[in-house]
């Protein structure tokens, strides 16, 4: 491995975002557990597991910096072998992008009516990107001194899996949220605002994941490529924290009432398998959906109802 050189910085520099990344989780947090519509018990559980990970990965962070700046300063051999708390990034890394891509393929699996093709392929797709982490991370703390070659072949595998799987994962919920589109105009601002979300949020980690992966292929003999992927768990956090968060009343009309389809008691629909269960049943991001309290003959706002449910279990 050639000598590092002025690119080191890109450790100072990730470390540096990163931090302020997870400032921004923070507020996220503190905004989710003070809003007014309360989640079950277990979705907060699991919000607050993967902010616990999340901080866990900034101590590492921290530490790989004091490390290499402070404890091993001027010492350039301190790069031919990663120090235990990088890989330990690289392992919390893989948990977090895991749990929280679980999280929209849950939704996927509602918003296709419980298709098991769909969310098949995409659950394989984030289980190879776990595995690849969790093989790179146990590569990582066996490497000897100066051997980061052997690690070639993992790391390739590791971004270009998180690029497909996160691509895959947005891909499809755009194009099921796009294929909800009822005529209504009420429903379809709302599957348009949640189209632009999910895109905006889903390109963040994709184009993070891809940059990591352009900037190891170009330029493998130096530490640029560390700088995306030591902000990229702090990107899943966010996507998710902020999703959670964004459940805000669409106003439509001056004359409003919030309703949480969550608590609406399911129908059946055709091309459904699962049957109806308690929404509350494991983690979930429920939305909230504003009808009018005026109801016209034609029977707009029950079929508002009808065609966001699969929407209000999934998200």
């Amino acid at each position: 491995m050639a000598n590092p050189g002025p690119t080191i910085g890109a450790l100072m520099v990730g470390g540096i975002v990163g931090a302020t990344m997870y400032g921004l989780t923070c507020s996220q947090g503190f905004m989710y557990y003070n809003r007014g519509v309360k989640d079950s018990t277990l979705m907060r559980g699991y919000v607050l597991a993967l902010w616990l990970v999340d901080s866990i990965n900034v101590f590492l962070m921290g530490h790989m910096l004091y490390y290499t700046f402070v404890t091993h300063y001027g010492d350039t051999s301190v790069f031919y072998t990663p120090v235990w708390s990088l890989v330990g990034i690289v392992l919390l890394t893989a948990i977090v992008s895991f749990m929280v891509r679980g999280m929209y393929i849950k939704g996927i699996w509602h918003l296709s009516h419980e298709h098991p093709i769909i969310t098949g392929i995409l659950a394989l797709l984030s289980v190879f990107d776990f595995v690849c982490g969790v093989i790179l991370s146990a590569k990582g703390f066996r490497v000897n001194e100066g051997d980061l070659a052997g690690l070639k072949v993992y790391l390739y595998l590791n971004f270009a899996s998180a690029v497909l799987a996160d691509a895959a994962v947005a891909g499809t919920l755009f194009n099921l949220l796009r294929g909800a589109r009822t005529g209504n105009a009420r429903t379809d601002t709302a599957l348009g605002r949640l189209m632009l979300y999910t895109v905006n949020t889903g390109l963040l980690t994709v184009a993070d994941a891809t940059i990591a992966l352009i900037t190891f292929a170009i330029m493998p003999h130096n530490f640029v490529f560390l700088t995306p992927f030591m902000v990229l768990s702090h990107f899943y956090t966010n996507a998710l924290f902020s999703s959670l968060n964004s459940r805000t009343l669409i106003k439509t009309s001056d004359h409003i009432v919030s309703v949480n389809l969550s608590n609406v008691t399911p129908p059946r629909f055709p091309g459904s398998s699962g049957s109806t269960s308690n929404p509350h049943n494991g983690p979930q991001i429920p939305i909230q959906t504003v009808v009018q309290t005026r109801v016209d003959g034609s029977g707009s706002d029950n079929e508002d109802l009808k065609s966001q449910y699969s929407l209000a279990k999934a998200l």
